[in-house]
């Protein structure tokens, strides 16, 4: 049966904030490491130019191009992510990769440059800001590696000073606080845009099921009805499957209020609608029209099953209890299906209402089918 709900958000915004972001950030990921490449390659000229055609190049320009294929082949990975988690544990393979990759470059170089130069803290530094990933996986490449680069520093370079030592750990220190502040930062901030757009959904699916349903009963509203009917009505003329309409009045309503007042009706029409939403399929259309009247439509459903339909549902009508007392009510059905010489979905309309008039005029709680 169609309808209106509420979305679940039962699950908090979480559930879905890494989902909503995953393409733009394997697309960021993808280009942060495309730029890494330049360097990276730009740098072998460095190698030659310090140790000449020696094996320490040949074991540099090695590194340089598995790593830059492993880059590749990470972009490749990236592109074809479905879940946030396959997105953390393909950036944290290739993390690792890094941190080796970048402690082996600065374990040669440490000679004619320190490890804790500022490319290096460049790079840790902007680790933080272009992986958003879960905080363990942001925290742990950029601490490896300025933990690495730190002893490398003690343990390659030449002696140093105190002061010297100082700065730099100093200077790791920054990085690494800057880092986890400002993703921390970006972290809320996306947070609460997607918090912002969930809201934006929630509120324009709520002023639609409002617009589309009943106030009292909250199955579908005249509006949503015709505008289902008239494209159920559509497929049968491309698909020339079966449509059946059925009009469903409350017998005597009127009488009902008169006696015991518009609340014990209410309840009637409450008790009535759940009680045949509770027996429809799934794409079965059911609502008000107005006051008793109730429609519903059966798609791939001929006049005779949509007969016995509403046959079950008649003789199904149970009584409901009103201060201490049963009130029991019976109901008429019309049943009409659509034709080939339809013009519109109106005409079958008009005569399922015409045969719920023969309903009525036979004597009430009864179904009647006009083929």
């Amino acid at each position: 049966m169609r309808f209106f709900a509420h979305p679940d958000t039962s699950a908090g915004p979480e559930a879905g904030y890494r989902e909503h972001y995953l393409a733009a950030d394997a697309r960021q990921a993808s280009v942060a490491i495309a730029a890494w490449l330049v360097p990276l390659l730009l740098f072998a000229g460095g190698d030659y130019f310090l140790f000449g055609a020696s094996r320490q190049l040949v074991v540099l320009l090695t590194l340089r191009l598995a790593f830059a294929a492993f880059s590749l082949y990470t972009i490749s990975a990236l592109a074809k992510i479905t879940t946030p988690r396959e997105y953390d544990n393909i950036l944290l393979r290739w993390a690792v990769f890094a941190v080796i990759a970048v402690l082996y470059f600065n374990y040669a170089w440490a000679r004619y440059i320190p490890p804790n130069g500022v490319l290096t803290i460049l790079i840790i530094f902007s680790a933080y800001m272009v992986f958003p990933a879960r905080l363990p996986i942001r925290l742990a490449p950029p601490l490896a590696l300025s933990a690495g680069n730190f002893f490398l520093h003690l343990w390659v370079s030449e002696p140093i000073s105190p002061q010297i030592l100082f700065t730099s750990l100093v200077a790791l220190a920054m990085a690494n606080t800057l880092g986890i502040i400002f993703s921390t930062w970006l972290h809320k901030h996306r947070l609460t845009e997607f918090q912002a757009r969930l809201e934006e959904t929630r509120v324009k699916e709520e002023l639609g099921r409002l617009a589309a349903t009943d106030d009292l009963t909250g199955v579908l509203n005249r509006r949503k009805i015709m505008e289902l009917a008239a494209r159920e009505y559509e497929r049968f003329v491309r698909e020339r499957r079966p449509l059946s309409v059925a009009m469903i009045d409350i017998d005597r309503f009127k009488k009902l209020n008169d006696t015991y007042g518009h609340e014990a009706g209410d309840l009637v029409l409450t008790s009535f609608t759940a009680y045949v939403a509770r027996q429809l399929r799934r794409e079965d259309i059911w609502g008000r029209l107005g006051g008793d009247e109730f429609v519903l439509i059966l798609p791939d459903t001929p006049a005779e099953q949509a007969e016995a339909v509403a046959e079950r549902l008649r003789v199904g009508t149970e009584a409901v209890v009103w201060q201490d007392q049963e009130l029991p009510y019976t109901i008429s059905s019309g049943i009409a299906a659509a034709r080939e010489k339809d013009q519109s979905v109106d005409e079958v309309f008009k005569r399922a209402d015409k045969a719920l008039y023969n309903a009525k005029r036979r004597g009430r709680n009864r179904t009647e089918i006009l083929s």
